[in-house]
């Protein structure tokens, strides 16, 4: 099964296209593998590549993307908060988004990796003036043409609400981990309606929360490739497990970004 045929464009309410399918990297990979995968993804016809500033995979899929020769790739990168005595949320998204374009050659689109700040715990108070601060800074790198446009990652529907209710530039995605283990539908049918696009990680179902907290969620870390059901439904579509994930993930009205450094398992699920 192929589902190139299925990665068209999703238009967002900020009519900004954004690709079904996606590549997503993490983990600080080698550099000639992410290279590699990034560069057999595009040529498969895979045209969205996600990473993180503090992911270590940017220059890696920069080279890939030249490798591939396409310019109509859309690259995502997250970016994270921090507390203001450790530095300035202005002057960290700005710091972190140029960066990020100069490994990585071009910014489609850059979101705010957790609503959260990562060094210290904050007040409530604390954490949404950081978010507010670093948001309005991001808005003003979409004005200078440095960005695309603007998403989030890990938002609930309340704190999504927060930051569109003060936002110029709405957020037009939300990447949330999104599987058939972890089916989030109430906030996908939030992101939904406000025209916010959801961008669907560990479509596998290898979930980072069971993983690290697993008191937090009722479902464990493992993959779903090997779940009876998950091979059941593939064997009778006619595809692999990995390529019956995707296709859920996309019929629930998710741009799912399978993670894989092998190019011949990155071919078999574009």
């Amino acid at each position: 099964m192929r589902l190139t045929t299925l990665a068209v464009m999703a238009q967002t309410a900020a009519a900004v296209a954004i690709p079904r399918l996606g590549l997503g990297s993490a983990e600080g990979p080698p550099h000639e593998a992410m290279a590699s995968a990034v560069d057999a993804a595009v040529r498969s016809g895979v045209l969205m590549i996600d990473t993180a500033q503090n992911y270590g995979s940017e220059a890696a899929i920069g080279d890939g993307l030249r490798r591939s020769g396409r310019d109509d790739v859309f690259v995502l990168c997250k970016v994270d908060l921090c507390t203001r005595s450790r530095e300035d949320p202005r002057r960290r998204m700005r710091r972190q988004v140029t960066e990020s374009k100069r490994k990585l050659g071009r910014l489609d689109a850059v979101a705010l990796h957790w609503p959260l700040l990562l060094d210290a715990p904050a007040s409530e108070d604390d954490a949404r003036s950081v978010r507010a601060d670093a948001w309005r800074e991001l808005e003003a790198m979409v004005d200078e043409g440095l960005v695309g446009c603007l998403g989030l990652s890990n938002f609930d529907v309340e704190l999504m609400d927060e930051i569109i209710a003060l936002a110029r530039h709405r957020p037009v995605l939300n990447e949330v981990e999104v599987s058939p283990r972890c089916y989030q539908e109430e906030l996908m049918a939030a992101c939904e309606a406000r025209g916010v696009r959801v961008v669907g990680y560990s479509p596998y179902g290898t979930c980072w929360l069971a993983k690290y907290f697993p008191s937090f969620v009722p479902w464990p870390a493992a993959s779903v490739l090997d779940d009876a059901t998950v091979a059941a439904v593939a064997a009778e579509a006619g595809c692999t497990p990995a390529q019956a994930c995707v296709a859920w993930a996309m019929a629930k009205g998710a741009a799912p970004i399978p993670k894989s450094l092998d190019p011949e398992r990155v071919r078999a699920t574009a």
